[in-house]
């Protein structure tokens, strides 16, 4: 069965997922080769196996529960990375108790996120934070793409889309504790897939691979060796807590809190 590593963009799913697959491999240090583990989902091949229409995405979505049907053929827990929401499109949901197992999801200040996610995408913060309160955006294959892959909706949509999921009991993880408190945080996580998954708890291992995975780590990684899933900028650009208060446009600060004021309330963000 699958468990998702879920996020809307620039919220810290690549670091979990960074994390996870050095945990769960016995490498003593990381490489992004080590990402290929825990792959995105949907993606091209199951695409290709289904003879789905690259372009349709609503052929895309009606196929969401085929291709997660494939991927547990193996019988194994498997886990994926999505920005998807938890989302159902022409009756068609985006997956089901039988294939979930369980879920992490990162949430994110949004006044940081779209700073961080208007570097990826190389348009303005303005811009970023239209798709970031549009209900019907989309993830597409890359910033060069017209090929939508999934529906993110807006930023608080697809928080609501997780908290609220019914299909399996999730664990939601802000990316400010992640960073205040790795080390709670991420055996937390480990925790969780534990009971999940009877998924051994090496504190030890935990602690190593914290230390593989920082920041600091990620971002010299990407700078020698490149990162296949950069935008227009460097993926890792600063990972800072709190950027927004330097760098974000008053007015559109108190747009942002505005808009998702109830759920910034909600997770202590305002």
């Amino acid at each position: 069965m699958i468990i998702w590593i879920a996020s809307y963009p620039k919220s810290g799913n690549t670091w979990v997922r960074s994390f996870l697959t050095n945990y769960l491999s016995d490498k003593k240090s990381f490489s992004f080769d080590q990402l290929n583990e825990i792959k995105k989902f949907p993606r091209n091949d199951l695409f290709d196996k289904l003879k789905i229409n690259y372009n349709d995405f609503e052929q895309i979505a009606s196929h969401w529960i085929n291709m997660q049907e494939i991927i547990n053929s193996n019988k194994k827990i498997t886990f994926l990375k999505t920005h998807n929401a938890m989302a159902k499109v022409n009756n068609f949901n985006f997956t089901n108790s039988i294939n979930t197992k369980g879920f992490i999801y990162m949430v994110r200040d949004p006044r940081d996120v779209v700073l961080s996610y208007a570097s990826h995408l190389g348009k303005s913060v303005e811009e970023t934070f239209s798709i970031m309160k549009n209900d019907k955006s989309f993830e597409m294959l890359d910033i060069n793409s017209n090929q939508k892959m999934s529906i993110l909706g807006s930023w608080s949509s697809n928080y609501k889309s997780w908290k609220n999921c019914s299909v399996a009991k999730g664990l939601i993880i802000k990316y400010e504790d992640l960073v205040s408190n790795p080390l709670k945080n991420f055996n937390k996580i480990i925790k969780y897939l534990s009971r999940l998954n009877s998924l051994e708890i090496d504190k030890n291992k935990i602690t190593e691979s914290i230390n593989n995975t920082n920041f600091k780590i990620l971002k010299k990684l990407e700078f020698e060796k490149g990162f296949d899933e950069k935008g227009s900028n460097v993926f890792f650009r600063n990972g800072v807590v709190g950027e927004w208060q330097k760098n974000l446009d008053h007015n559109i600060v108190k747009q942002i809190e505005e808009v998702f004021n109830k759920e910034m309330l909600e997770l202590g963000y305002l």
